[in-house]
């Protein structure tokens, strides 16, 4: 499982699968795994990383989405439409909180220079199942920017 693992600053659009899946991401210093995730929706694994995780613009406006965990970006403000945005992505968020990085191009910027990436199709398990394999594999291996399902 992840046998392959793309540097985020070289892997391209075409590199990613349509196909649903899980996908991980690890430290280029030393293979650390840091963050497991599923891709489930439409567009499957390359519209999660490609056009979410790897997006500047994936940027969310709704300052009712905004936390006090956010401030860091609220206060040093990226605007999107005119409007101030924070990263959108659950991962990229929690990258940019620990190393109080910028919304949009920092995050992604940060991801690429210092991540690999590692994915998996399973276009033969549903999304239920997907979505009970990523919180057993969490739970497991205990990511450090996995928020939920984690057992303390």
């Amino acid at each position: 499982m992840w046998d392959k693992k793309h540097d985020a600053n070289l892997i391209v659009r075409n590199d990613i699968p349509l196909d649903i899946g899980i996908y991980t991401w690890y430290t280029k210093t030393n293979e650390e795994l840091i963050y497991i995730g599923k891709a489930t929706g439409k567009g499957g694994l390359r519209k999660r990383i490609w056009s979410q995780h790897l997006n500047p613009k994936y940027l969310e406006c709704r300052t009712s989405k905004f936390t006090s965990k956010d401030s860091f970006q609220v206060n040093n403000p990226v605007l999107h439409n005119n409007k101030i945005g924070i990263d959108k992505s659950a991962f990229r968020k929690s990258v940019a909180r620990e190393y109080f990085l910028l919304a949009g191009n920092d995050s992604v910027q940060y991801l690429k220079s210092n991540y690999l990436i590692a994915f998996e199709s399973y276009k033969n398990l549903s999304t239920a199942e997907i979505a009970t394999l990523e919180k057993e594999l969490i739970i497991k291996m205990k990511p450090k920017f996995n928020i939920t399902h984690k057992h303390k």
